[in-house]
């Protein structure tokens, strides 16, 4: 007998998201965490979705829990690795072949502390797969995206942290807090600058964070050796943070809810850690950084 298990916030959802039918979207990272609830929400907006993961058996795995949700929907698995920049390249042509236009583009694939220290192209993993992967997915598969459309990058509340180097992709410190703020606050920058150079026709430009939730982002099986600092650091926060179905509402309200291009999305509550979305600004230390220093947001 087939379980289905029913989504929470339902009043909100109705509330504050539009439906999704005949719509094409795309989530990396789609087959866990934030990922996986971010596509639940789309399905339940009746959109087809295309999952992008890294590992091809938990992506067909993701596919066939939500299809045992929602037996009706239409949901695709493709592979993407953002460490490798072939696969970005075989990613988008397969895309293309699968869905020609694409109406949302949800890149929440990243990493934390991760058992790799360089990509397979040379670069430092962290910087490498969040900012430059993600920038390199965007910037191939921008063509796809239809001129209503949207590209939603979902970033950190810890960018604020973050701080411009002469080469963004230096390698000179290592994977862990500080580079993963690195990696946000460089992702955040290029999405102000890519909303501040869109014309019109062309798709709205995004961003949304989910406040401090529990994923598996630093489970065991995703992350290397981490320091004692960060593992007790990370115990004490975990008491106070949110689902990832609670943290994927602002994904979801900059993807199907009332945004203008340029927004960011973050939870309301104390310091954007938890809570239903509002509109907040690019942090100020992100906007000032883009300004001085606009080379610095592109690969």
């Amino acid at each position: 007998m087939r379980t289905v298990i029913k989504l929470h916030y339902a009043a909100w959802r109705r509330r504050a998201l539009s439906d999704l039918s005949g719509r094409v979207a795309v989530v990396t990272g789609g087959n866990g965490g934030l990922g996986f609830e971010t596509a639940r929400g789309l399905l339940a907006l009746h959109a087809r979705v295309i999952l992008a993961c890294r590992d091809a058996s938990k992506g067909e795995a993701a596919r066939a829990r939500l299809l045992s949700e929602f037996p009706d929907a239409k949901v695709d698995f493709l592979p993407l690795d953002l460490s490798r920049h072939v696969s970005i390249t075989e990613f988008s042509d397969r895309l293309a072949a699968l869905a020609p236009k694409v109406d949302r583009f949800v890149h929440c694939a990243g990493v934390y502390y991760p058992r790799e220290n360089r990509t397979s192209d040379g670069l430092p993993a962290t910087v490498g797969i969040n900012f430059a992967g993600t920038v390199a997915l965007a910037k191939a598969t921008e063509p796809l995206l239809s001129p209503d459309g949207r590209a939603v990058f979902v970033t950190s509340l810890v960018d604020r942290k973050g701080s411009v180097k002469e080469d963004p992709l230096a390698d000179d410190e290592p994977d862990g807090y500080a580079a993963y703020a690195r990696s946000k606050f460089l992702l955040s920058g290029y999405v102000f600058k890519k909303s501040a150079e869109r014309v019109p026709g062309e798709p709205l430009y995004l961003a949304a964070h989910p406040g401090i939730t529990k994923t598996p982002l630093l489970s065991k099986e995703k992350t290397g050796p981490r320091p004692l600092w960060s593992r007790a650091g990370h115990a004490l926060i975990y008491p106070f943070t949110q689902s990832p179905e609670k943290s994927s509402l602002p994904i979801l309200f900059a993807v199907a809810g009332r945004a203008e291009n340029g927004d960011l999305f973050a939870p309301r509550g104390l310091f954007q850690v938890w809570g239903y979305p509002k509109r907040f600004p690019f942090s100020r230390r992100v906007r000032d950084a883009v300004k001085k220093y606009p080379e610095c947001f592109e690969i």
